[in-house]
C-alpha cells in the first residue's frame, strides 16, 4: 500500500480527533491572526502614505535651531544638486480670537500647533478645506500672499471662529482663510498637544514666536528626482550634518517613527494572544493524550503487520501538519469575514480609515508559528505512543500511554521563550511575562497538590459525597490539574486585565489630593521671568512650580562618547529590542537640564543622596540626580561621570542620586537635575504650573497670558488628560477584546478537557451505580468535585491576578495598584458558575443514559 493511500485511510479514521484539533487550534490562532492583520493593516497604510506624512521624498528635522554653518551646508548642498526644498517650522503658542466690533464676549484664547511653511510646501499630501475642497501641491498660494491661516475645525469651534474672522498669533494678526476638515500630514502621528494651524513662513518673523529656547521643530522637506536613490542622498547629508540628533528620514524611516506607538500596542497584544495559543496547546495536548491512549492497540497492530515505527511517525507527523494548516486556513477565513465588523472600532484608534490586511508573508509567519508549537508540543506524545510493544495487543485491560520524559519538551520551552521575546520586542517584558507565567503554574501546582493531599488525608471525617469528591481529585491528579490550570490561567488573565486597566486609569486621572496643576506653561523666556512673577502676585494666581530649563546634549558617559547610530535600529540589521531602541534614542537626542535646591512633591529619592546646596564649580564636578528609569535606559549608575554640551560649553557632572517621578502629576519635572550653582548663567527658558479655582479663573489666565506673553505656550492639563484617557480607553478595549478571546479559548478547552475527563470516569460511574448508589448521589459526587476545582481557581485567580498586576505596575509603570475586587470578584463568580452549570449538565446526561460501560 502506498504512503499516501495509507495516510488517507488513517486520517479519515480519526474524525473526532481531527474536528476537535482543528477547532481548538483555530481558536488559538484567531487571536494571532487578528493582531497580525491589525499590524499589517497599519504598516500597509503607513507605507502607502509615507511620503504624505513628511510631504516630501526626504526630510531633515531637529528640535533645536540649526546653526548658521549647518543651514549654509544644507542649502548649499541642495542648491548644488538642484533639488527643490521647502522650510517647515512647527511650534506651539496661544492663539487669541480678535473680537468683532460690538462683541462684548470675554476674549478667548487656546493653545495651537502652528506650522509655518514656505511656498514650495507640500510636495506630497494635502489638506481638505471646508467649502474649498482639497489643497494639494501648488494650491497653497493664498496663505503666502496675505496674513492668512488655515485652522483645524476643532479650534474654530473652540474659539467660535469662521472664515474671515481674525486671530492674534504672537505679535501679528491673521485672517482665517480656511477650516481644515482632513489633514494627511497628521495621519498616524498620535494625538497632538493642540489643534493644528497652517500659515506662511514669510510671516514667522512678524509673530516673534521663535526665540532662543522656544519649543519648535525645524524641518526641510526635500523633493528628489524619480531616479535618485534616497539612501545615497541621506548618507551625503549625514556627512554635512554630524550631529546625530538631527534626523534625516526618508519615507521608510518616517513611517517607522510614526508607527512606533502602535508597535508597542501590538507588542502587548501579541503577548496576550501568545497566552491564548498556549492555552489551546494545553487543550490539544490533553485531548491528544486521550486520543492516543485509545489508539495504542491500533499502533501495535500496524507494527505487527510489519510497518516500521519511523513510517508511522511520518504518517502522524504529516497528520499534524495537515490539521494545523487546516486550522490556519479556517481561522483566516473567519478573520476575513469578521474584520469588516471590527474595522470601524479600530479606526478610532488611529484617527482615520484603516483596512485590516493579511499578507502572504503574515500567513506564512502564523503557519510557521502554529506548526512549530504543535509539532514540539504533540510530537513527543506521538513518539511515545509509537514505542508501545507489539505484545500489548493481547492485553484485555485498557492500555496506557508510555510516560513522557520532561526533557522531551525542552525544545518547546526554548521555542516559547524565543517567541515571547520576539513578539514583545523586549527581553525585559518577554522574560517578565514568561517568568510570571511559569511562577503562576509552579505555585498553582504546589497549592493544588498541597490542598488535595491535605483534603484527601482529612476526607475520612467528611460526608460520603464530599469524601469521594475529594479523593477523586487526588486519584485523577493529572486530568484534574489540567482542568484546574486551564481555568486558573483564563481567570487570572481576566483578573489581571481588569486590575491593570483600573490602576492605569487611576494613574492618569488622579489629582494627587488636588496637588496636580490645571495649567502648564512653557517657552517662557528668561527676560520674561520677572514680569511673570509680578503678574502672578498681582493676579493672585496659585503658581505651584517655576523651573528653569536649559537645552543641552549628553556627549560622554565616563569619557566614552554616547552617540553611535544615526537612528535607533537603522545601522544594525539585526533584531533590536525596545530597550535597545530606547537606550539608543536617549543617547542620540538632546536633553533638558534643570536645577533645584529640593525635590518636588512628585519626586521620590530611591538611591543615593540628593544635594540641593550650591556647588563650588572650582572644586570639581558638581552633583547630578537622574530619573531612575532614564538612568537604566541610558546605562548610567551612581558614581558615573556625565559630560554635557550646553551652548558649546562642556559641563561635567557626577551621578549621586536616582529619583522616581510621578509624570502624571504634570508638574515641571526633568530626567536630569544639576546641583545649583552650575547652570544659572546658561541661556534658559522657564516652565511653570498653575492651579486654578474654577473655569472662569482658567479663562482669565489664558487671556492675560495671551495679551502679555503672546509667544508663550499654555497647556490645559485637563484637556491633555482627556486626550490621553480617550486613547487609553481605545487601547484598553483592544486589549480586553483579545483577553476575552483568550478566556473564551480557555473555557472551550476547559469544557473539552472536562468532558474527556468525565468520559474516562464512565467506568467508575457505572461501578457506583452497580454498588447501589442513587443517580442523584452520583451526580452530586461529580458536581461537588468540580465545585472544589472552581472554588480553588476562584481564590487563586484573584490572588495571582492581583500579584501579577502589582508586578507589572511596579516594574513597568512604576506606579501603585488600584484594587477592583468589587468588580473582579462578581465577574469571576459568574465565570465559575457558567462552567459548573455546563459540567453539571454533562454529568446529568451521562448518568441519565445509564450506559456507563
Amino acid at each position: 500500500m502506498s504512503f499516501i493511500k495509507f495516510f488517507w485511510r488513517d486520517f479519515k479514521s480519526d474524525r473526532s480527533f481531527n474536528w476537535f484539533y482543528v477547532l481548538c487550534a483555530s481558536l488559538g490562532i484567531i487571536g494571532l491572526l487578528l493582531v497580525e492583520s491589525f499590524k499589517v493593516g497599519v504598516e500597509d497604510k503607513i507605507a502607502k502614505n509615507a511620503k504624505n506624512f513628511i510631504a516630501s521624498d526626504l526630510s531633515i528635522s531637529t528640535r533645536r535651531a540649526l546653526e548658521e554653518k549647518e543651514l549654509k551646508g544644507i542649502e548649499g548642498y541642495l542648491t548644488e544638486k538642484k533639488f527643490s526644498y521647502a522650510r517647515w517650522t512647527e511650534t506651539y503658542s496661544l492663539v487669541m480670537k480678535v473680537q468683532r466690533s460690538g462683541d462684548h464676549e470675554e476674549p478667548l484664547s487656546k493653545l495651537a500647533d502652528l506650522n509655518f511653511v514656505t511656498p514650495e510646501f507640500p510636495f506630497y499630501g494635502s489638506v481638505v478645506l471646508e467649502n474649498q475642497g482639497k489643497k494639494g501641491p501648488g494650491n497653497w498660494s493664498s496663505i503666502h500672499s496675505t496674513p492668512t491661516v488655515w485652522m483645524s475645525r476643532d479650534l474654530s469651534w473652540e474659539l467660535n471662529l469662521k472664515v474671515g474672522d481674525q486671530v492674534k498669533i504672537g505679535e501679528a494678526l491673521f485672517t482665517v482663510g480656511g477650516i481644515i476638515l482632513q489633514d494627511q500630514f497628521s495621519s498616524f502621528r498620535g494625538f497632538n498637544l493642540a489643534p493644528k494651524i497652517f500659515l506662511s513662513y514669510n510671516f514667522l518673523p512678524q509673530t516673534q514666536l521663535v526665540k532662543f529656547g522656544s519649543t519648535a521643530t525645524y524641518s526641510f522637506a526635500i523633493k528628489l528626482p524619480d531616479t535618485t536613490k534616497t539612501e545615497t542622498i541621506r548618507k551625503e547629508l549625514r556627512g554635512i550634518l554630524i550631529d546625530k540628533s538631527i534626523k534625516i528620514a526618508g519615507p521608510t524611516q518616517a513611517s517607522q517613527q510614526i508607527s512606533k506607538s502602535l508597535d508597542l500596542l501590538t507588542d502587548y497584544l501579541s503577548l496576550i494572544t501568545l497566552m491564548t495559543y498556549l492555552l489551546s496547546l494545553v487543550g490539544l495536548y490533553y485531548f491528544t493524550q486521550h486520543f492516543l491512549s485509545k489508539k495504542l492497540k491500533t499502533f501495535s497492530i500496524y507494527k505487527a503487520m510489519g510497518l516500521k515505527t519511523s513510517f508511522l511517525f511520518r504518517v502522524n507527523f504529516i497528520h499534524l501538519i495537515v490539521l494545523t494548516t487546516c486550522a490556519v486556513v479556517i481561522s483566516t477565513g473567519i478573520i476575513v469575514g469578521v474584520l469588516p465588523f471590527l474595522e470601524n472600532f479600530f479606526i478610532k484608534l488611529v484617527g482615520e480609515e484603516l483596512y485590516f490586511r493579511l499578507s502572504a508573508m503574515s500567513l506564512v509567519r502564523i503557519l510557521s508559528l502554529s506548526l512549530g508549537g504543535s509539532l514540539l508540543a504533540l510530537g513527543p506524545l506521538f513518539w511515545g505512543a509509537l514505542q508501545t510493544p507489539v505484545a500489548t495487543i493481547f492485553q484485555d485491560l485498557p492500555m496506557e500511554l508510555k510516560r513522557i520524559r520532561f526533557y522531551y519538551f525542552i525544545p518547546l520551552l526554548l521555542y516559547v521563550i524565543i517567541l515571547a521575546i520576539l513578539l514583545a520586542n523586549s527581553f525585559k517584558v518577554g522574560s517578565l511575562f514568561l517568568g510570571a507565567l511559569g511562577a503562576i503554574i509552579i505555585l498553582a501546582a504546589i497549592c493544588f497538590k498541597g490542598i488535595t493531599t491535605m483534603m484527601d488525608k482529612a476526607s475520612g471525617s467528611f460526608a460520603f459525597v464530599n469524601r469521594h469528591a475529594v479523593r477523586t481529585l487526588s486519584r485523577y491528579f493529572t486530568s484534574s490539574f489540567t482542568i484546574f490550570i486551564c481555568l486558573l490561567m483564563g481567570m487570572t488573565l481576566t483578573t489581571f486585565i481588569f486590575q491593570l486597566e483600573g490602576s492605569l486609569r487611576q494613574e492618569f486621572t488622579q489629582t494627587f489630593g488636588n496637588k496636580r496643576p490645571d495649567l502648564f506653561i512653557f517657552d517662557l523666556q528668561d527676560t520674561q521671568a520677572e514680569q511673570f512673577e509680578q503678574i502672578t502676585k498681582t493676579e493672585g494666581w496659585n503658581r505651584t512650580m517655576f523651573a528653569p530649563m536649559i537645552r543641552g546634549r549628553l556627549i560622554k558617559i565616563n569619557d566614552k562618547a554616547t552617540q553611535k547610530k544615526e537612528t535607533p535600529g537603522e545601522s544594525d540589521p539585526n533584531f533590536q529590542t525596545r530597550e535597545e531602541e530606547n537606550s539608543e534614542s536617549m543617547r542620540n537626542r538632546g536633553v533638558n537640564l534643570s536645577y533645584r535646591s529640593h525635590l518636588s512633591w512628585s519626586e521620590t529619592l530611591v538611591e543615593g543622596k540628593f544635594n540641593g546646596e550650591k556647588c563650588n564649580v572650582e572644586k570639581g564636578p558638581c552633583e547630578v540626580s537622574l530619573e531612575a528609569n532614564y538612568a537604566k535606559r541610558l546605562g548610567a549608575n551612581l558614581g558615573d561621570k556625565l559630560m554635557f554640551d550646553v551652548s558649546g560649553i562642556e559641563i561635567e557632572g557626577i551621578v549621586t542620586s536616582m529619583r522616581t517621578v510621578k509624570w502624571t502629576s504634570f508638574e515641571p519635572n526633568f530626567f536630569i537635575l544639576f546641583q545649583p550653582g552650575v547652570l544659572e548663567e546658561a541661556p534658559k527658558t522657564y516652565l511653570a504650573s498653575i492651579k486654578v479655582k474654577d473655569y472662569s479663573e482658567k479663562q482669565r489666565v489664558f487671556t492675560k497670558m495671551a495679551q502679555t506673553f503672546p509667544s508663550v505656550s499654555l497647556l490645559e492639563v485637563s484637556e491633555l488628560v482627556r486626550k490621553l484617557t480617550t486613547i487609553f480607553d481605545l487601547m484598553v478595549v483592544a486589549i480586553k477584546f483579545i483577553s476575552f478571546l483568550s478566556l473564551f479559548v480557555a473555557l472551550v478547552v476547559l469544557i473539552a478537557v472536562s468532558f474527556n475527563h468525565l468520559e474516562l470516569r464512565k467506568r467508575e460511574m457505572g461501578l457506583f451505580y452497580m454498588l447501589g448508589l442513587k443517580l442523584d448521589t452520583i451526580k452530586k459526587i461529580y458536581g461537588r468535585e468540580f465545585s472544589f476545582l472552581i472554588l480553588f481557581c476562584f481564590i487563586l485567580s484573584i490572588i495571582f491576578g492581583t500579584g501579577l498586576t502589582i508586578l507589572i505596575m511596579k516594574n513597568i509603570f512604576n506606579s501603585e495598584i488600584v484594587y477592583r475586587f468589587g468588580f473582579v470578584v462578581p465577574v469571576m463568580a459568574v465565570l465559575g458558575l457558567l462552567l459548573f452549570t455546563i459540567v453539571s449538565v454533562r454529568v446529568r446526561q451521562l448518568v441519565k443514559n445509564k450506559n456507563l460501560f
